[in-house]
């Protein structure tokens, strides 16, 4: 049974309409490239927090113009 792992790093959860599209998407590509049954593919949604990933080395603007020396 396939299974479609989709990690999401943003500020904004994705809007359900935009995952439901997605995934319509997912098993039609599913069936046709691989044969997959309906109903045998299965898709899950990882949602994770900017400051999970790579991003928290972004220093908000804020910050960073603190550090900077005054001319």
């Amino acid at each position: 049974m396939p299974m479609l792992e989709i990690l999401i790093a943003r500020e904004q959860p994705l809007p359900v309409e935009t995952k439901r599209a997605f995934a319509r998407e997912a098993v039609e590509i599913f069936r046709e490239v691989l044969g997959t049954q309906p109903g045998r593919l299965r898709l899950v949604f990882f949602e994770l927090k900017p400051e999970d990933t790579l991003a928290v080395l972004d220093e908000p603007a804020a910050q960073a113009s603190a550090r900077e020396p005054s001319g």
